[in-house]
């Protein structure tokens, strides 16, 4: 894309000025507010819009409020000349685009025409200043593929702000060791509520096991859903194979129709050919018979004349001339076409690995048809599908033992963790203990008081105590404490029923005294012992339990295993059979029997077509023989093979010329047998085309011709049935049918599987009222508020900290998607211009430099040519400009089949001495075929550095005038 022209209406201190460009370097020349600045704006505008008013960039509206706006002319290799105006509208301006062929467009046939480039991406290639190449040596190859990359990729540049606004947010999120990001902050926050919970929970003795019931309700709730959503996965697949089975059904009937119709051949175009045969055979008999008549209404006019008759000889012998060249010719090629048959056939052969006669004959015998060939892929795929169900169970058994080892590890650990036998057995005898001590308090209690309370008061407390120990039972489940309440109840009444006045023993009085001394104050203690034990009963009991069910999975998956590899022991022995009929005695690698096969049948096709052609070459053979005889005969001498004509036509010439006198007999008689000749040939060879054509089609007769072609149509028309059915089958993916299902079945399935998820919903019904049941027990149970605030608020905090994960895994996605899109963009790009930057680089400085590069740190490099290397930073300014500007134009080469924009330079070459200048000019000469450059320069010395250039000075630019070419 080139600029020819700028026409500008009215845009900063320009106002109706023409600008004309040239093909290659154009030079803007012009004094300090001269309006170079302004030409180069105006072309940005133009093309991508004016910005809007609060904007970094100005908008150049007119000084004297005049026309805002103008054209710019352009000359693109794919859409000809177009003009591009665009004036005062909309906040960017209302455009319009010329074509060449006289259509018109707007914004969206200029981003089409500007390749979908933004002003953004446009600038970072495509027009730089000097400020613009400062801090080169700053850039790191990150930094680098990132400003090469957003400058190279449309829409890379806010996808590179995006990612670095993600990693902020990802940082403010959460670190790793930081205190300060929200997660650290809810995590610590969670850990202290955490501990607080602990610590009221333990004064709720009775809220464990509900909560651990609920959790339990929770993981059977949770099971039962997975199950739920499985069988209706299964249910909506079976649903749909009932919707093509249909499909499925018919196509197996096509398959069916079409292997019983895979064995017809029909040649192309062969009704056509066979009644055109037809018609012309017609014809030529009704021709023959006509000329047969004349020449025997001749032969009777004729007068007997031996030499006669061999003249008529010797010229059917003659008419015959070119049957006979052809014979020679098919000879020739017959034993051609015999040695390339048996060159195929050895060299087949050869690949089979087949030596000897007899295992020739075993090749050429055996039987290649289509259901041996199914046979073959059938144990194929059995012993594929073997292998497979050997590797599964293989895998299913490592897991099963790595379970069994885990179990085994864990009932170690808790056999480390076994009560001591003096606890068990304090255990075993707690509950007489507990019995007595309350008997020894009951009695203690009745003895203190006075006679006269005895009577009432010492079985109403017993009975209340017996009360207490029968609901604490029921609480914790002990029945010995149930027991002892009993007991308690039965104590009460025996006392109540004894005398009020009797006096109590001092013997047992102190015996009871001796046994609350001893247990008194133990309770508590030996109630946790008690729970610790059957906590470690019950655990052990547990693993056990899982541990005989690992074993006997075990066993039955070894059990598995054994059974398939004997089922693959007698797939192998049946293709051992099975190759035995081919002559193959080891079994090759599965992946190459298909290919043993068709190479078995090759053979065949090849070793059939050779003795069609020997057969051939025997039956011409026979035909030169005879006619050879005929010919002899007829001379009446020996006649060698390759001058038997030549022969011929002499003793022809002799007797013409020896028949002179009756020639005028024997013309016409000749005339007409050489017709009829002429059309007994032509009859014979219709008739050998048409028995031709009825070979081809494997008939002997019209009418079984005919009935093939209707076969062979049907066969193309179940074909493009197929063809249907299997495009509808593909729009539904790949799903597996199974063989032999009928809707019914499918349909007693959906039923099963619907009484199955009916049964599941009753349960989960039932266990969603036992957790409600629960729930309100624990909320009765839980007296103590503090708990419910710190809990709902350790809730709180749990969710605020899920929502912040919830963010942070979003961010993280996607910074993790931008930096391997990042990865591969840099792959593909960066590695292309580093090269050509690098060469661009080295004929800049004059070869004092080879190579441009990255170091394993990041930074960039030079390499002298002395070898040394040199960082960047360590360059002079103008060699660091060199390598920027060099980078910039290498990137504008890699692109340019997709962005053929021209470049526009605002003096970014003041820094460079002479030399330096004079390579940088030759080098933009060079590059000027391809791109088209516009040089902006204050510097009137460089209007002389130029050769060939169109130089602009804009300094005299006014109303209504074009800039001055110098």
């Amino acid at each position: 894309m080139k600029i020819e022209k700028l026409n500008i209406y009215g845009f900063g201190k320009h106002e109706n000025v023409t600008v004309d460009f040239g093909q290659g370097i154009s030079v803007v020349y012009g004094l300090n507010e001269a309006g170079k600045t302004t030409i180069q704006q105006f072309i940005l505008h133009i093309l991508f819009g004016f910005p809007p008013k609060n904007n970094a960039h100005l908008r150049y509206e007119p000084k004297s409020g005049g026309k805002y706006g103008g054209q710019v002319h352009l000359i693109d290799e794919t859409y000809g000349k177009c003009i591009v105006e665009r004036i005062r509208g909309k906040s960017a301006g209302d455009v319009t685009v010329y074509f060449e062929d006289g259509t018109k467009g707007g914004e969206e046939q200029l981003n089409t025409l500007l390749r979908q480039y933004d002003r953004a991406s446009f600038e970072s290639i495509f027009s730089f200043s000097l400020l613009q190449l400062q801090g080169f040596e700053k850039m790191d190859e990150d930094e680098l593929s990132r400003t090469l990359l957003a400058s190279g990729t449309t829409g890379v540049d806010s996808l590179l702000q995006l990612g670095n606004r993600m990693e902020k947010e990802l940082g403010d999120l959460f670190k790793k060791s930081g205190r300060i990001p929200e997660m650290n902050v809810k995590i610590m926050e969670l850990r202290e509520l955490e501990i607080e919970l602990k610590e009221e929970q333990e004064k709720v003795g009775e809220y464990a096991p509900s909560i651990e019931r609920i959790r339990e309700i929770d993981d059977l709730l949770t099971e039962l859903r997975g199950q739920e959503t499985e069988l209706m996965q299964e249910s909506q697949k079976l649903a749909l194979v009932r919707q093509l089975l249909p499909l499925h059904q018919k196509k197996q009937a096509l398959d069916a129709r079409l292997s019983q119709l895979s064995g017809i051949t029909f040649p192309a175009d062969g009704i056509r050919r066979y009644e055109m045969l037809a018609g012309k055979l017609t014809e030529a008999e009704a021709t023959k018979r006509r000329l047969e008549e004349e020449l025997a209404e001749l032969m009777t006019r004729m007068p007997e004349q031996h030499e006669f008759e061999r003249i008529a000889e010797l010229e059917i012998l003659l008419a015959k001339e070119t049957e006979w060249h052809r014979w020679q010719t098919a000879v020739t090629f017959e034993e051609e076409n015999v040695s390339q048959q048996t060159s195929s056939k050895r060299r087949l052969l050869d690949r089979l690995g087949v030596k000897g006669l007899e295992a020739e004959n075993t090749i050429l015998d055996a039987d290649v048809s289509i259901q041996k060939e199914e046979q073959m892929h059938k144990i194929i795929q059995e012993l594929t599908e073997g292998d497979q169900q050997i590797g599964f169970v293989n895998r299913q058994l490592i897991q099963v033992e790595n379970e069994l080892a885990d179990t085994e590890t864990e009932i170690g650990g808790i056999e480390r963790t076994a009560p001591a036998v003096e606890e068990l057995e304090r255990v075993q005898q707690w509950p007489k203990i507990r019995q007595q001590l309350a008997e020894a308090k009951a009695y203690i209690s009745l003895s203190r008081r006075p006679v006269e309370q005895k009577s009432l008061m010492i079985p109403a407390l017993l009975v209340v105590l017996a009360v207490a120990f029968i609901v604490f039972g029921f609480i914790q489940k002990e029945w010995f404490i149930i027991i002892a309440g009993v007991i308690v109840i039965g104590l009460g009444i025996l006392i109540y029923s004894k005398k009020q006045h009797q006096t109590p023993d001092s013997a047992k009085l102190k015996q009871m005294e001796k046994i609350i001394a001893a247990y008194d104050g133990n309770e508590h203690q030996m109630e946790e012992l008690t729970d610790r034990i059957g906590m470690y009963k019950r655990k052990k009991e547990d693993l056990q339990e899982a541990f005989m069910v690992l074993e006997r999975k075990f066993q039955s998956l070894t059990s598995e295993l054994e059974n398939t590899y004997s089922n693959r022991r007698k797939i192998e022995l049946e293709l051992v059979d099975f190759l035995g009929l081919y002559g193959f005695d080891e079994i090759p690698s599965t992946g190459i029997i298909p290919e043993l096969f068709r190479m078995i049948r090759e053979v065949q096709e090849v070793t059939r077509e050779l003795n069609d052609a020997l057969l051939r070459r025997q039956t011409i053979q026979q035909q030169i023989a005879v006619r050879l005889a005929e010919a002899e005969k007829i001379v009446r001498k020996f006649a060698p093979q390759e001058t038997v004509y030549e022969m011929l036509r002499r003793e022809f010439i002799h007797l013409n010329e020896q028949a002179e006198t009756i020639r005028s007999l024997t013309v016409a008689l000749e005339r007409k047998e050489s017709a009829l000749k002429e059309t007994s040939s032509l009859v014979n060879s219709l008739l050998e085309k048409v028995q031709a054509l009825l070979a081809e089609a494997a008939v002997e007769t019209e009418e079984a011709f005919y009935a093939a072609y209707n076969s062979h149509q049907e066969a193309f028309r179940l074909k493009g049935q197929l063809e249907d059915v299997n495009a509808q089958l593909a729009s539904y993916g790949p799903l597996e049918l199974p063989d032999g299902v009928v809707d019914e079945e499918l349909r007693k399935k959906v039923n099963d599987i619907s009484g199955t998820l009916s049964s599941i919903s009753e349960r989960l019904n039932v266990l969603i009222n036992d957790k409600a049941a629960l729930v309100n027990k624990t909320e009765r149970l839980l007296t103590d508020e503090n708990y419910g605030r710190k809990l709902q608020h350790f809730e709180m905090k749990k969710s605020e900290l899920a929502e912040l994960v919830k963010k942070w895994s979003e961010r993280k996605a996607i910074t993790e998607a931008i930096r391997r899109t990042m990865s591969e963009l840099k792959e593909k790009k960066l590695p292309e211009v580093l090269e050509a930057a690098e060469k661009m680089f080295c004929e800049l400085t004059g070869g004092n430099y080879e190579s441009l590069s990255v170091t394993e740190t990041g930074h960039f490099e030079v390499v002298a040519k002395n070898g040394m290397r040199y960082p960047i930073v360590e360059l002079s300014q103008a060699t660091k400009e060199q390598a920027y500007i060099s980078l910039r134009l290498a990137l504008a080469a890699s692109i340019m089949n997709t962005a053929p924009f021209p470049l526009m330079l605002d003096d970014p070459f003041v820094h460079f001495d002479e030399e330096r200048l004079s390579r940088m000019i030759e080098l933009l000469d060079n590059l000027q075929n391809k791109h088209q450059f516009i040089y902006f320069t204050c510097h009137e010395a460089m209007k002389d550095k130029w050769q060939g250039a169109t130089i602009l000075n804009v300094s005299d630019i006014g109303s209504e005038q074009g800039a001055m070419v110098l």
